[in-house]
This record gives C-alpha cells, structure tokens and sequence, in this order.
C-alpha cells in the first residue's frame, strides 16, 4: 500500500501535466519525483509482482483520471489534460 494516498497521486498528474503539456509518462513521473513530496517508501517500494510502486500508482492515477474524463491519450504513449 503507498504511503501518499491515491488522491493525492491524481493531483499530481494533474500537476505535472499542467506544467508540462502533454508528455510521455517517464516525463510525468520525472516531473512528480522532483517537484512533489512523494515519500521514499513509494519511491523505493516495489509491489508484489516486483513493479516499481511509485510509478503503478501513478499510472494508476491517469487511469482513473482518464476514467473521469480530466486525462486522455492523444497517441499511444503520450498522456494530456483534457
């Protein structure tokens, strides 16, 4: 389970693609990791198939995001604010 909540991952998405346009998900992630106060245990937890925490939960976050209409994907790879 990450230690920052869900909710907050999806305001930082919004965040980093406010900031940045539309971008590639390692630049949202790059992004998130130096502008926001993710907490190390995201940043250095793995799940239990061995993925990398932080960047599930923030791909978890576009999804959901997406879900709701705020985050599409003009092309494959590139996420956006609607």
């Amino acid at each position: 389970m990450p230690a920052a909540s869900r909710a907050t991952y999806c305001l930082w998405v919004v965040d980093a693609l406010t900031t940045l346009g539309p971008s590639t998900p390692k630049a949202v992630y790059d992004w998130i990791r130096k502008n926001e106060p993710v907490p190390a245990a995201d940043l250095s937890g793995l799940t239990s198939d061995g993925e990398n925490l932080f960047e599930k939960e923030v791909r978890f976050a576009r999804w959901q995001l997406r879900l709701e209409g705020t985050v599409l994907s003009p092309k494959r790879g590139v996420w956006s604010l609607k």
